[in-house]
Order: structure tokens, then sequence, then C-alpha cells
């Protein structure tokens, strides 16, 4: 155990001085929308979007990495622009890993405007700028030098001079995001990002050495419209250095109750499961349930099957997230009651 937490502790201080880490990255890319492109503020059904996500990683393979990512957004003036709208969004996100809680904690405003053509087509415009914190924590690790021969005593000394550190900085991403519908009646939604557009210094001992690599993103969806099923494949690239991830899959959508068809009276539920596949990494089956077009719960779990998978027996992680649409005003209307005499 001291050896793993000697080399769990060596393999954090070089990530922190010559290391180039990697962002925060969901199983449920499309539940964490501000997270993938600014662009997709205000971008809802609804008044205002409020979203959680938590992840819990490698749990198998000792103390398990945990990202949370939290996220609201409203469109502004859409009433007043003639179907255009600014959109307006915060998020921020924590992500531990291990022992040692090195990571990041981020919080950023997100701006967009989008441009309307028709009900469903839209081309919008989004920037992001936020603050961040990289920061480890050392004081809790176990060293060799502690370990008497009987046992663990944390009253021995370290011999170790490595100290918590922690570094802050400014952040600056961009998106562009579009959608639209054909003549068949499938729809299509798809955008592009960049993030660390300046490439902040994140080193946690003064070295300038580290800094954050600029990460590309594409993302896309489409649905297509059965007699009771609805399929919705996506997907989800992103390049950050040498790294890639590549995410694929679909949900199959099914809704639950009966809509008006004469009025905007829309408050039918829904059910959701599918299979999503990250090359090389894992395999993600996914279920999802939607109360009433306004509350959205999902859960996920990534089956490890890279080259760690005889280590990890397949268990990569949990994932669960939680998404509220809401509306200032209901302005639906129904049918009189009028009942049966």
């Amino acid at each position: 155990m001291s050896i793993a937490r000697s080399i769990a502790g060596f393999a954090v201080c070089f990530l922190a001085v010559h290391g180039a880490a990697q962002d925060i990255h969901f199983g449920q890319f499309y539940n964490a929308p501000l997270v993938i492109n600014p662009a997709q503020a205000g971008d809802i059904d609804g008044d205002q979007r409020f979203a959680l996500i938590h992840r819990e990683q490698w749990r198998s393979v000792g103390s398990p990495f945990r990202t949370d990512a939290f996220s609201y957004d409203v469109p502004v003036f859409r009433g007043r622009l003639n179907g255009r709208y600014l959109g307006v969004g915060i998020n921020a996100y924590s992500d531990k890993a291990g022992s040692t809680r090195f990571g990041d904690t981020q919080a950023n405003l997100s701006l967009s405007y989008a441009i309307r053509s028709g009900t469903e087509s839209l081309l919008a415009f989004g920037l992001q700028g936020g603050y961040g914190n990289r920061s480890a924590v050392l004081d809790g690790m176990r060293w060799d030098s502690q370990f008497n021969g009987a046992g663990y005593n944390p009253d021995l000394p370290t011999n170790e001079s490595i100290a918590n550190s922690s570094s802050s900085f400014v952040d600056f991403g961009a998106g562009v995001l579009a959608k639209g519908e054909w003549k068949n009646g499938m729809r299509w939604k798809g955008g592009v990002s960049a993030f660390h557009l300046n490439q902040a210094e994140v080193s946690l001992f003064g070295s300038n050495a580290d800094r954050l690599l600029r990460r590309y993103v594409a993302h896309g969806e489409l649905r297509i419209d059965g007699e009771k099923w609805i399929w919705l494949p996506k997907f989800f690239v992103a390049q950050q250095g040498a790294s890639r991830e590549i995410n694929m899959g679909g949900l199959l959508h099914r809704r639950i109750g009966v809509d008006s068809r004469y009025t905007n009276d829309k408050n039918s539920s829904a059910f959701y499961f599918g299979c999503f596949y990250r090359v090389n990494d894992a395999v993600v089956p996914t279920v999802q349930f939607e109360w009433k077009r306004r509350l959205m719960a999902g859960l996920s779990y990534d089956v490890n099957i890279s080259k760690l998978r005889a280590q990890t027996s397949y268990r990569g992680g949990m994932e669960v997230s939680l998404q509220w649409i809401g509306v200032f005003e209901d302005k639906r209307m129904r049918l009189p009651n009028k009942g049966i005499r």
C-alpha cells in the first residue's frame, strides 16, 4: 500500500510540474450543455434550465475520481427580438482525483446570440469566460518512511518536502451552434467549440511549462420520429493536445401519456434508454426518465474495456444527472372540462 501511495504522490507531482492534464468529461455529454459548447446557453424549449451532473470513476482501483458540475441558463428577450434571443448561462465544476484531491475547480459565464429562421432553424454564437483554481492536497498521504514495520504511524516524519499548493487562472472559450429540420421531418443539431483559448498557466510549483492546452470539440445529434419510438443518435469528439475522445451512440425515446392535439397543453412524460461507445475506453449503457416535459433524471455506467480492464474487472464509473426546464409563466391553454351529464 505504501508503494502505491508513493507512486500516486509522484504521479501527482509529475503532472503538476510537467503534465498537461486533460479536461473533465462526461458519458452523458448531452446533459452538460455548457461544458461542451457556450453557444448552447439559452437553447431550451422553456424559459430556464438548471442542470446537475455527478461522476465517480475508478473506485475499483483505489480512491475514486469525482467530478461535479452544475449549470443554469436562460434565453433573454426571446419574445422581443422576433425569434432571436440572447442566451445567458453560468456553470461551475469541481474535479478531484484520488486521495490527493488533485484537480480543478472552475466557474464560467457564457453568453450566446441566436438568430432564428422558422420554428426549428437556429444559428447561435457563444463566448465563455471564467476563473479557475488548480490544487493538490498532499499532507494526507502516506509515505514509506511512516511505516515502522508493524504498520502505519502518522506521527513519523514523511521525509518529503512537497507542500500543498494551488494555482489560479482565467480562462476563455467560444463556440457555434446550428440546428434545423429537413423536409422529411428529421431534426438535426450540431456545433463546434474551442476552450482554453488563452492557454493559461496552471503550474503548482511556479513553472511556466504547465499550460492548459486548447481543447477543440465537435458534437451533433439527430431526432428521427417513428410511429411509437423516437431515435436520438448523438456523437461527441474532443481533441486536447495528443489526447482524443470519441463518444457515439444513441437513445430510444417513447412518450408516456398523451399530449393535447388541439392546444399547447404538453405535459406527457417519457422514458429513454440506449448505449454509447467511448472509443478504446468504455461502453456506456444509459437510462433516463422525463417527467411532464420539465424534470429529467439520467443514470449511466461506464463498463471499462480499455487496457485497464484486467485491473478494473470492467468497472469504470457511475454517472447521474438531473435537469429541470421551467417557465416563468404558464401559458399553456387547456380545453374546458364540461363533464358528462
